[in-house]
């Protein structure tokens, strides 16, 4: 087990390893919300070999780190309301035209595809109904990189600040998150039409993770429900933890979940079954991101005030 800490990165937010497994970014920022800084870390040597220091309401990177999307830049600087950068070059910010950038736009949420080729982006637009009145509008939006181009958006009843793409890019998830109602809506990306929704029972929805075989679990409060591709109630609940779920991970080959809380545990599940498999406290206090390393084998877990551990499953 080895011990890692961030400098100035008081929440990281989430947790992502390279597909060689040999380096692990960390985004993180302000107690509860906000992005700050984009940390690259040498997970063996426990050392920081790059850093990004930005300011934005949200982030998404891809999945081969090679791609890092921000959404609400605008209100702290010269920018876009979306706008991603490519992490191994210099190069400048790219805007993502799929929202206008007008100060009345507000970015709640981002979220890549599997393969990173698509940018799902939960947003709203504010406009005067009638003097004294705002009314808002909120979408999903989903804007493909290659060709470059606007790929469809959805209506949503609020905004979207969690989203996950299905396994194979179909279905898409979204939810209030922190700030907003915990009712998780999954729309059909061919059809463009909702497929289903699911209410919890918890006033919070904090992570949206779907498995290799589309069934979508849902962290709400201190219990994860895992439900079936087409909905419906749960096929079964991970319960145990004492706090909040804050992250929830999957593992490479599809077989375990990975869930972190405000009690301090991190825990593994059978993603089949639900079953428990182990669990873990190593003293960071609450936990706020998890991740698989590439082989299964390792995984890693963020604490407060950027404290890191990383360990071996099976020791």
């Amino acid at each position: 087990m080895r011990r890692l800490k961030l400098k100035k990165c008081k929440r990281v937010h989430s947790l992502h390893f390279a597909p060689d497994g040999r380096r692990l970014l960390a985004v993180g920022g302000y107690e509860v919300r906000g992005v700050q800084a984009a940390v690259w870390l040498d997970p063996h040597a426990g050392a920081e070999v790059r850093r990004l220091d930005v300011l934005a309401e949200c982030a998404a990177v891809t999945p081969d780190l090679t791609r890092l999307a921000l959404g609400g830049a605008h209100h702290y600087e010269t920018g876009e309301s979306v706008q991603w950068a490519d992490t191994e070059a210099e190069g400048e910010w790219v805007p993502v035209p799929v929202v206008e950038s007008v100060p009345e736009n507000s970015v709640f949420g981002l979220a890549f595809d599997a393969g990173g080729t698509r940018l799902a982006v939960g947003y709203g637009r504010q406009s005067l109904d009638q003097p004294g009145s705002y009314e808002w509008d909120y979408r999903v939006a989903v804007w493909r990189f290659d060709p470059p181009g606007f790929a469809g958006d959805v209506a949503a009843a609020e905004g979207a600040a969690v989203l996950a793409f299905g396994p194979d890019g179909r279905r898409l998830a979204f939810t209030g998150g922190i700030d907003g109602d915990p009712a998780v809506y999954v729309h059909d990306l061919t059809t463009g039409g909702r497929a289903w929704e699911y209410h919890p029972k918890g006033t919070r929805t904090r992570a949206l993770t779907f498995d290799t075989a589309g069934r979508l679990a849902v962290a709400n409060a201190r219990t994860v429900s895992v439900l079936a591709p087409d909905g419906g109630e749960p096929l079964f609940t991970l319960p145990g933890h004492t706090g909040q779920v804050n992250a929830v991970a999957l593992s490479p080959d599809g077989r375990h979940l990975l869930t972190a809380s405000h009690d301090g545990a991190i825990r593994i599940w059978d993603a089949a079954t639900g079953s428990p498999v182990k669990s873990f406290d190593w003293g960071i206090g609450p936990v706020t991101a998890v991740a698989f390393a590439p082989d299964g084998l390792t995984c890693a877990a963020a604490g407060l005030n950027g404290r890191l551990v990383l360990w071996d499953v099976d020791g």
